[in-house]
């Protein structure tokens, strides 16, 4: 068997070129990704779907109400406390309201047919913002059972691309900085009122979430990005599995393989939600039977540090060979260090499928490089093979160990 992951840069190269979902690129480069994987042997399936991008401008509400309401607080503060409490309450209430809304949205957001029914609620949600066509991308081998009781894997990487004003780090600190110091802030406010006094650090920390939240009213996207890393590697990388496993029959009967390529990832993960949302009742039979483990890869075509986002909802301890438990365990094995990637506000494919309680989890590398993330810096000549290596044998060794078959021998 040739295992080259050379081969899986050479591919990222190839389908490097801004590819903004609903551009003619963007379905050029779908069409590339069908094309080999059909050379892989596999059964291709696209699904088509249309969205809106409402979840952005719920996201653009909830800030800038977040944002009035600190700047009330502060303003009311020392002069009437009752209402400053009233104000930091619905602070705090609208942060525990920002992940049930937000999950409400992305599902009315989303169609698949032109003349699709709808409720009330989704017929209003769907006239927010730009609308969307799209197409995701799912391959299996015939050989390769999906009904019967055996493990599953699916192996996601999303193929658009996007290019913003502000790079993803600095986005992602930034709402760090506003979630976390929003709760500060609401929390000072109860030990102002009846503990002791901390009017100046309510006033800096108050100042510091407005500063932060400012520029989060104001994101674009254009599609000015080759995407290399962002997730043309990503892609490459599974392009490259799906070769590897059609030379391995004897997988064929132990464990059922599919590959998930989506695109709209780059806004707000809507193709992982639109496979999700039309094949949620296949899922949950195959997570009922032997166990359902999609592992997501996002950027890791750079030369530094794999890193997990997600995890399990079982104890590392659990008899159940839960995925989280095993890609660490298999990372170990072959000796590649694995972090934890534990920033919120980064979105990633695996989040809708963990949402609805699927075992899921997304392999992320993180190097000097990844900080040319959505700009035109992000391209083919930063792509580093060492980051391919990394994951696609820490891929591999997850499958020898859901199938019980080995893949790499030893020299």
């Amino acid at each position: 068997m040739h295992i080259d992951f050379q081969i899986a840069l050479d591919y990222a190269r190839r389908l490097s070129r801004p590819r903004q979902v609903g551009t003619p690129q963007e379905r050029e480069v779908a069409d590339e990704i069908s094309k080999q994987l059909q050379q892989s042997g596999c059964s291709v399936e696209t699904q088509d779907f249309q969205f809106s991008t409402a979840f952005e401008r719920f996201l653009v509400l909830e800030i800038f109400a977040g944002l009035v309401l600190v700047l009330a607080a502060i303003l009311t503060l020392g002069l009437y406390q009752w209402l400053t409490l009233l104000l930091a309450g619905l602070l705090a209430f609208l942060i525990l309201l920002i992940a049930p809304i937000n999950r409400l949205v992305q599902k009315h957001s989303i169609r698949f047919a032109e003349h699709q029914s709808v409720s009330f609620w989704s017929g209003i949600i769907w006239q927010l913002g730009k609308r969307y066509s799209t197409t995701n991308i799912a391959a299996s081998w015939p050989q390769f059972p999906h009904e019967r009781n055996l493990p599953q894997l699916y192996l996601v990487a999303h193929y658009d691309s996007k290019s913003q004003y502000l790079p993803l780090v600095v986005r992602i600190a930034l709402f760090v900085l506003v979630i976390a110091g929003s709760l500060v802030f609401s929390i000072l406010n109860l030990i102002n009122a009846f503990l002791l006094p901390c009017t100046p650090a309510l006033y800096s920390i108050g100042i510091i979430v407005i500063v932060c939240a400012t520029p989060l009213l104001f994101l674009d996207y254009g599609n000015d990005s080759t995407g290399a890393i962002d997730n043309a590697s990503g892609v490459g990388l599974v392009l490259h599995l799906a070769e590897i496993i059609a030379q391995k029959p004897v997988l064929m009967g132990k464990l059922g393989i599919t590959v998930l390529i989506t695109s709209a990832e780059e806004l707000a993960v809507k193709g992982s939600w639109a496979y999700l949302l039309e094949n949620k009742n296949r899922l949950r039979r195959q997570a009922e039977g032997e166990g359902l483990h999609i592992l997501n890869f996002d950027g890791i075509g750079v030369d530094g540090k794999l890193y997990l986002a997600g995890g399990s909802r079982q104890r590392a301890d659990s008899s159940d060979a839960y995925l989280h438990y095993l890609v660490r365990h298999s990372a170990q094995e072959i000796g590649i260090p694995v972090g934890r990637f534990l920033f919120p506000g980064a979105m990633f494919d695996h989040i809708p499928f963990a949402e609805e309680g699927f075992d899921a989890v997304t392999v992320i590398g993180i190097g000097k490089d990844s900080l040319s993330v959505h700009t035109g810096k992000d391209s083919p000549e930063k792509l580093h093979v060492k980051g391919f290596d990394q994951a696609g044998r820490l891929a591999l060794r997850l499958i020898e160990k859901l199938s019980g078959e080995r893949i790499i021998r030893s020299n």
